[in-house]
């Protein structure tokens, strides 16, 4: 532990609790009133009170310590919490996309064309060669570029496609203003050699000169028995750009976090704001720590590392996502957090009881304080019982205001501990409210990113030679149908999302699929409607899309499959077939919503979170609820799916009896997919559900109602020179009873009350008090049928002298102490004997005062109706 401004906290915390707002506003509060209990500790031993201040001094002072660890903790928890999802995001975002450019690689430099090309002209690149031949070569030249045109049609992540000979000469590329001819770079003879399935390069290449750092996934082209190394195939990938995008998700216009991402060395690669923390600066990054403080450039920021959880196995090139805050603005999002948000008092009540938002010290504390607030009341009122019989005090009329101010000066310190954890409760709220929209919107980025993936691949594969030239020829002979075949199974294992691939003729008959399992198929016409689709479509960039639904394709299991029609090689006009891709949509769907559900300091999604993906109509497309399954309806208010493209929200919806937070985000597509240049439209909602607690309608039944403050108010009301009575008064259920206080001896705690098996309904038990046995009696069941005892609040005994030959004492358990105030005697109306057969205990009424709001009467006791009531108990 380490002290700060005079209060204990943990030692990690004193570099970032003094830039904590609220923190700070409650520790200036706290103290302040501290120094309010020293100087009525001291004045309470001046005044001769009795009423010793000192442990209730160092209870609030512990307390206060106790309170700042905890809101200061827990700050620091949200904010860290925010900026390892952004820093995770990031870098798990950039590695799904390079897996996909892992997979195209390996099936571009398998092409046909690009291998036939380079058997024909990588040879003569060296040599002269005639007019024929060079025009030959140039024809050659301008269908390659065409095909790498239409793939980065496609694929628009891309920025050039370069195609080189096995010396590094560059053959052809897509690029006209990248000036290279010639490469050095190891990269090619690590193309030319390596044993793995794709060479990934992300440094300074002479392949781009102009760029700093170029991202380059290469591999060699070989002959077709694969014995002959033909060139080398590189895609140059838009890093830049594809960060930009990521970065843009992340970061919104008041946030002064910077999202970086970092190579193996800490070396920033992306910046999210390049004049802040530029590309290429070395920063502290330690992944192995939940958070750091760490200095840049002369300030000081809260940063936080992380590594990839990388996807399908692929771990990317050794990244790092990396998040700079300064620590000045670190936790300036507390104050501006969705405060206005509605959020219901039952849902806010179901948050403080959770255990899972709440650690056990934080949901102490306001009982704590209640508990020691109590002790105090009850020292403040024996205070002033003791008034009336105890002429120690110096001056009685100052005693009573002491006393009042130290009653007064507890209540303003317990409502500094209810009202800090009433706004950590609201704040908390607010920001799972929030956390919950960009989990949402994480989530259906990751769905449109996969799918746009899933346009691309169909439509540059419906290109295939090896399928156009096959279904160009009518009948498809046997040999064609094998190799058709066997490319199907080459693409599939290659880009292992999808469960199936099929390609069809012009007459939507199956010719060959990748999974054996559908092999039946094969030779029967497929009567899906999204085949009369494909079969019709105007053009190579156009494609299919079938409905989510049930397909024998897909084991009559819900799924999305993505199709384009292969035309004839020779007339381009002409439709021959198509090709359909079935996208495994249950593993895959289910491992995006898991990836997007919140995790907690554990990394650990917690307890009772659940991802949908959803329609407009509330269908259901995946969960990662078991019971909730692809075609189910989800009963959801409908404002969650009406919402525009791209647009987020975020409420507080009762489902399944609990409380949750709902975060909805609505597709807008990624790139081309889904643009306006794309005729495709279907809108998904991704939704993320995190529970808050409990639904309980009647979630404030117990609660004790709120008692104003009224000695002061009656004490002013005694006219000069008129005579009064003191009450000691308390509460019993609903009722503020009372009781001329020379019949109290003082308040006890129930600490040490002993029940005894049998006793009737009004005896409570026994407790010792100065030595002696004394019954405990309670009056709820004499009031009227309703009133009760309240199970939730700490009861105390009041101590009353009765009288008598015996000189009885006994104990009365009430709910609540009240106010000890003189009531001037008119205002007491005595209460008629003769009701109820004398039996009633109530011996008179205080009226209220003239003018006052509030119309509450004092029912006074009848000290001797209560002796005679409980005489047999105490004897």
């Amino acid at each position: 532990m380490a002290t700060y401004e005079g209060m204990e906290v943990d030692q990690e915390l004193v570099d970032v609790i003094r830039v904590m707002g609220k923190a700070e506003e409650y520790r200036e509060r706290l103290q302040a009133l501290q120094s309010v209990w020293d100087s009525l500790t001291l004045l309470g031993h001046l005044s001769g009170t009795a009423t010793d201040m000192s442990d209730t001094r160092i209870a609030f002072q512990q307390l206060s310590g106790s309170l700042l660890n905890q809101l200061a903790r827990e700050t620091l928890k949200k904010t860290t919490l925010a900026m390892k999802s952004k820093a995770q995001v990031a870098v798990d975002i950039m590695v799904r996309n390079l897996f996909e450019r892992t997979a195209d690689i390996g099936f571009l430099a398998m092409d046909d064309d690009v291998r036939a090309y380079l058997s024909r002209f990588a040879p003569l690149k060296s040599r002269v060669i005639g007019e024929e031949a060079r025009l030959e070569r140039e024809r050659s030249d301008a269908s390659l570029l065409i095909q790498f045109r239409e793939y980065v049609q496609k694929y628009s992540v891309y920025a050039n496609i370069i195609l080189l000979d096995v010396d590094g000469n560059v053959l052809l590329q897509l690029d006209e203003n990248n000036p290279v001819q010639r490469s050095t770079d190891a990269l090619i003879a690590e193309s030319l050699t390596s044993t793995h399935a794709y060479v990934e390069t992300f440094r300074h290449s002479d392949l781009q000169p102009a760029q700093p750092n170029s991202l380059i996934y290469s591999y060699r082209v070989t002959s077709a028995d694969g014995q002959n190394n033909l060139g080398v195939l590189c895609l140059c990938f838009r890093f830049a750009n594809e960060a930009e995008r990521i970065f843009s998700n992340l970061v919104e216009a008041e946030d002064w976090s910077v999202v970086t991402l970092l190579d193996q060395h800490g070396t920033v690669i992306a910046s999210s704001d390049a004049f802040h923390i530029p590309v290429g600066a070395t920063v502290s990054h330690h992944p192995e720590r939940d958070w750091s403080v760490a200095r840049f450039a002369g300030r000081r920021y809260l940063s936080v590392t992380r590594a990839t959880q990388g996807y399908q196995g692929y771990m990317g090139p050794g990244w790092y996502g990396h998040v700079m805050l300064p620590l000045d603005h670190a936790f300036n999002h507390e104050e501006t957090r969705l405060q206005e948000a509605a959020i219901p008092e039952n849902a806010l009540a179901a948050v403080m009881s959770n255990p899972r938002l709440f650690s056990d010290a934080l949901r102490e504390i306001p009982c704590h304080a209640a508990k020691i607030q109590r002790a105090l009341n009850r020292s403040v009122w024996n205070g002033n019982v003791s008034q009336k019989s105890d002429n120690k005090a110096l001056n009685p009329a100052f005693s009573k205001i002491l006393l009042w101010e130290i009653s007064n000066t507890g209540l303003k310190t317990q409502d500094v501990f209810d009202q800090s954890i009433s706004n950590l409760h609201q704040t908390v709220v607010s920001s799972i409210l929030q956390d919950s929209q960009f989990q949402a919107a994480l989530a259906i980025d990751i769905m449109d990113r996969n799918l746009y993936e899933r346009a691309n691949d169909v439509r540059w594969w419906a290109l295939s030679s090896v399928f156009r030239r096959a279904l160009s020829k009518s009948p498809v002979d046997t040999a064609a149908l094998r190799e058709i075949a066997k490319t199907l199974v080459h693409i599939n294992g290659l880009y292992t999302v999808y469960d199936n691939l099929v390609v069809f003729d012009h007459s939507g008959r199956a010719l060959a699929v990748s999974n054996a399992i559908y092999q039946e198929f094969c030779g029967q016409v497929l009567g899906e409607e999204w085949v009369r689709r494909t079969l019709s479509l105007s053009d190579s960039q156009s494609y299919a899309v079938s409905d989510f639904v049930p397909s024998p394709l897909y084991q009559e299991r819900h799924s999305y499959i993505y199709a384009a029609a292969i035309r004839d090689q020779s007339v381009e006009q002409n439709i021959v077939g198509g090709i359909g891709i079935v996208f495994d949509a249950a593993p895959q769907f289910a491992a995006m919503l898991n990836d997007a559900l919140p995790h907690n300091e554990n990394g650990e999604v917690p307890a009772g979170c659940f991802g949908v993906f959803a329609d407009r109509e509330r269908r259901i497309i995946a969960s990662t609820m078991d019971k909730l399954t692809p075609g189910m309806t989800l009963e959801l208010e409908e404002h969650f799916f009406r919402i525009g493209s791209g647009e987020r929200r975020s409420g507080i919806a009762v489902f399944n009896g609990h409380y949750y937070a709902v975060g909805a985000c609505m597709s807008k597509g990624y790139r081309e997919y889904k643009g306006t240049r794309d005729a495709y439209r279907n809108d998904v909602v991704a939704l993320i559900f995190v529970p808050l607690g409990e639904y309980r309608q009647d979630g404030h039944k117990d609660q004790m109602p709120v008692r104003s403050r009224l000695q002061n108010a009656e004490t002013q009301t005694t006219s000069p020179g008129g005579e009064s009575l003191e009450i000691a008064t308390f509460y019993v259920g609903q009722h503020w009873l009372g009781i001329p206080t020379e019949y109290v001896v003082e308040s006890i705690d129930v600490k040490g009350l002993t029940s005894v098996p049998g006793a009737g309904e009004s005896l409570l038990g026994y407790i010792m008090f100065h030595d002696k046995l004394i019954s405990v009696v309670g009056l709820w069941g004499m009031l009227d049928k309703e009133s009760q005892r309240r199970s939730s609040h700490e009861p105390q005994i009041v101590v009353l002298r009765l009288g008598g030959k015996n000189d009885m004492l006994i104990g009365v358990m009430v709910d609540e102490l009240g106010e000890i105030p003189e009531i001037p005697l008119e205002r007491i109306e005595k209460v008629s004997p003769m009701l109820s057969n004398g039996n009633i205990l109530a011996e008179s009424l205080v009226k209220p005062s003239a003018g006052k709001s509030s119309r509450e009467m004092i029912v006074i006791l009848s000290p001797e109706r209560l002796r005679r009531k409980f005489m047999n108990i105490t004897e």
